[in-house]
């Protein structure tokens, strides 16, 4: 199933029994909505674990597999695979506001509520970030012109991409020559040819990033004569560059979120155990 449409079918189930309960009267106290909310963080959190290190779920399975019959440990070895996690992950995380949404009605904030409030706000928000680039960012990678998988292979074409143009320019004609110093070769030297938000834009629309900056200056081919087709071929030279740009770009898009999910959840935990303790601290226990 699309991960967007269950987060917002989660989602709708969340406002949901917000509403029922609300109808009903029932709002469980901020000590207990509190504990189900650590509890709920507590889970998410394991999933980071899972992620990195495979010597719980090695032991748990060899413990099920000695007392379980097969059929039965399939299923727990399906349920133990990262997309299983990732599934559960992404529905404690939309699950995680209904207590919360009880937690935050019990009254008046401190400030240091307040930020851990503002903290586990932008967590989930770039949790549900995350999940839409997961979804759609794949296909919108596939789709387009250059599809590298490492950044330093990114690199590497693009250096290539470089000297084959140089190459191809000598011998000929000097208007040629001026002309691709002049308006190709800046393109090819350059470390980013087109803005961040013009890339964003091209990976929602699916578009080529290229065809703004190139189109134009492929319509100056007939002012070189014999040479058109060699400058045809330099600014397609100069299109493949900044398709690779586009690589790197959605390489990155695809990752340096997680950077700042991750980031943000150190914090957030640091933050809760603050408040934790706090309450524990005055409430004289």
């Amino acid at each position: 199933m699309n991960a967007v449409l269950w987060v917002l079918l989660w989602a709708a189930l969340v406002v949901g029994a917000h509403s029922i309960a609300a109808v009903y009267s029932f709002l469980p106290g901020e000590y207990w909505s509190g504990a189900i909310c650590l509890i709920l963080f507590g889970l998410l959190g394991w999933y980071s674990v899972r992620k990195r290190s495979l010597w719980f779920s090695v032991r748990l399975l060899r413990a099920t597999g000695r007392l379980l019959p097969d059929s039965l440990q399939k299923r727990i070895v399906i349920a133990d695979r990262l997309e299983s996690w990732r599934a559960v992950h992404i529905t404690l995380g939309v699950a995680t506001l209904l207590p919360l949404w009880w937690h935050l009605s019990a009254g008046l904030m401190s400030t240091a509520e307040a930020i851990l409030a503002i903290a586990v706000a932008l967590l989930l928000g770039s949790g549900l970030f995350g999940v839409a680039i997961q979804e759609y960012l794949p296909p919108a990678i596939q789709a387009a012109a250059e599809r590298e998988v490492r950044l330093e292979d990114v690199a590497s074409r693009i250096d290539a991409v470089y000297v084959e143009a140089e190459e191809a320019v000598l011998g000929h004609q000097e208007a040629l020559v001026q002309a691709y110093v002049s308006e190709l070769k800046p393109v090819l030297e350059a470390d980013r040819s087109v803005g961040k938000w013009r890339l964003l834009m091209a990976t929602l629309s699916g578009a080529s990033a290229a065809g703004e900056i190139c189109e134009p200056l492929r319509a100056k081919a007939d002012r070189f004569g014999a040479d058109a087709a060699t400058w045809n071929s330099l600014v397609d030279l100069a299109a493949r560059k900044i398709n690779l740009e586009h690589n790197a770009f959605n390489l990155r898009l695809s990752t340096s979120w997680l950077n700042f999910h991750i980031a943000l959840a150190i914090f957030t935990f640091a933050l809760l155990l603050f408040h934790v303790g706090s309450v524990l601290y005055f409430q004289g226990l």
